[in-house]
Formats: C-alpha cells, structure tokens, sequence
C-alpha cells in the first residue's frame, strides 16, 4: 500500500504541460500564459484526468469495507478497545485529509504550490468521511443484530442428547446450545407470563409425561401469550420436530423471564432451582450458524451497494466540474 502523502501527491499531478515561455519559482509561467493546473484544481474546461476519478471510487470503497469489517465481526468482539482505536484512527486520518482539501492551496512533495480551489480533493475528503460514516454506523448494526449472538455462543458449550428430567439447570450453567433426547416436548399447560410493557412467555420443558424434580429447562418468547391463560404460541411451540434450545443472551430480558418462572412455581406448585432459557428450534446449532451468515451476507450486499453508490457520486462529480471547468 502506498503512503497517503504519496497517493495525495500523485493526485496533485499536473495533466496539462506548461506553456513553452517559461516558468518561475513559484508554478506560474511568463506573461500572458495561465496559472498550472492540477488535476485536483479548477480552470478552463479540459478533457477530465482519469486518475483521480479511479481513486475516488476505490479509497473510499475500500475505508468503507474496512471500517464495515471492524466494526462487523470478531474484532469487535474479540478485542474491542483495539477496534475502537482502528476506527478512530481512521477517522484522524480522514480529518486531516479533509483539512488539507479545505486549505485551498496544494503541496509537492517537492515544494511547489498549486493556487486554485481543489474541487476533486475536497469531493475526494467528503466521500472518505462518507465512507467512513457509513461503515461505522452499518457494521455497529451488523454487530448488535446478529454477529455478537453468534459470538456470545461460542464462548459456551453445545449439549445433545439432554433428558429434562434427569438433568438440572446447575449442571448446565455454561450451556450455549442444548439439543434434547427424542420425546422431549413443551408443556404449555404449565406455562406462564409476566407483563411489563411487553408480555413475557415461558413454558416448562418436559420429557414425556414424568415430572421432574426441578423444572430447569424453560421455552421463553416476547408477546407470544395472552398473560391470562396458559396458551404459549412462541417460536416453534407447534412444531413436532423442535426439541432444541438456544441460552437467551439478552440480560435485560432474564429478570422478567425469572418472574414469569416465580409466578409459574406459585401457580402450578412446581420447583425451579436454577431455570435456564432456551430459545425453542427444531435445528438450534443451524440457527446459530445462520447468524453468522447473515451477518456475512449483509456485508457483501452493503460493499457491493456502496460500490455502485461511489461509482454513481464520482459520475455526478465528473459531470459538474466539467461544467464549472
């Protein structure tokens, strides 16, 4: 990768020689010829510099795939201070590029100067802070979404084959995903729920019709229940071939889940030591994977739409300062 004063400096190349009287110290030539142009910088209309047009649709294409993949996945979970400080970084640099624009006057590398405003260099800094702008608030939302459920659950472990009734929550505190043995069920005779704002559903997972000791494995889903009867319709309640969960991650949810779990054990006689929520599938480690690939999938149609969308900015860029000349 080139250094960003190098790529600056190359962006700065004149397109047009100068006229054959002669040239002073400080760029501009004898009298009566015209001022140097960049290819940066306005003047009389001329035949537009591919260059700069290339790089302002790949730079800030490429800013906003790297902040987007930050921002997106596993760094930002994994190592977020040091995702927060790439980011920002990125962002410094693009001020500073940006202030450079707006100074109005260009440096070589070598020491020239180039008077003139520099139309493509400031439309150059707006679209990388665009860009910019863009993949931080997308791949936050990528992060919060669906790739930071995915991760969570990594970080904890897949049980198959549980039995309901042999098996207690504090057994299984560190459970991530749990498939059960073949005849496992809800029991939505005994479910329950806890209003507040939202209605918060739980129904008692059961194996067959023996009751365990500790009804620690719960079902739970959000507005998926009157609260006044137990009619639990939550995600997949209705299906024959669900019997696995995925662990709620959500901790603001937990408390009301707990509650509605307290006032099943008051209402239904029950016991439940140490309730674990589940989120009921038919398939839970493909839903957890699925995530992930959603997550993927959302990057790549962004990219691809930001491509088109710089492509067309850069279009409407060309057009106008050809105009302005």
């Amino acid at each position: 990768a080139l250094p960003i004063s190098s790529i600056l400096s190359r962006l700065s190349e004149p397109q047009d020689a100068m006229h054959a009287s002669g040239q002073d110290e400080l760029g501009y030539a004898g009298y009566g010829s015209l001022p140097e142009k960049g290819v940066w910088l306005q003047g009389p209309r001329r035949r537009m510099n591919f260059l700069p047009m290339v790089l302002c649709v790949l730079l800030p294409w490429a800013l906003f795939e790297l902040v987007y993949g930050i921002m997106g996945f596993s760094l930002h979970y994994s190592q977020p201070l040091l995702c927060d400080l790439l980011v920002f970084a990125l962002l410094f640099m693009v001020v500073c590029i940006g202030l450079r624009a707006l100074s109005g006057r260009l440096k070589w590398i070598g020491g020239r100067a180039l008077d003139a405003e520099p139309t493509w260099m400031i439309f150059f800094a707006a679209s990388l802070l665009l860009a910019w702008t863009l993949g931080f608030v997308q791949g936050g939302s990528t992060f919060r979404g669906q790739t930071r459920q995915y991760y969570n659950l990594q970080n904890l472990n897949n049980y198959t084959d549980v039995y309901p009734n042999r098996v207690l929550g504090q057994q299984m505190m560190d459970a991530g995903v749990v498939t059960f043995a073949q005849g496992t069920q809800l029991n939505v005779q005994k479910s329950m729920a806890f209003k507040n704002h939202d209605v918060y559903c739980v129904a008692p997972i059961v194996f067959g019709t023996e009751e365990p000791a500790s009804y620690d494995f719960w079902a739970v889903g959000t507005n998926c229940c009157s609260g006044s009867q137990p009619d639990f319709e939550c995600r997949n309640y209705n299906n024959p071939k669900a019997r696995g969960g995925i662990r709620l991650m959500d901790d603001s949810d937990r408390t009301f889940y707990r509650l509605a779990v307290q006032q099943a054990e008051s209402t239904y006689n029950i016991k439940a030591s140490h309730p674990i929520f589940l989120i009921w599938e038919q398939d839970p480690s493909k839903q957890v994977n699925s995530w992930l690939l959603e997550g993927r999938g959302t990057f790549i149609a962004w990219t691809m739409s930001y491509l088109v969308l710089q492509i067309f900015l850069v279009a409407v860029a060309a057009v106008v300062f050809s105009k302005i000349g």
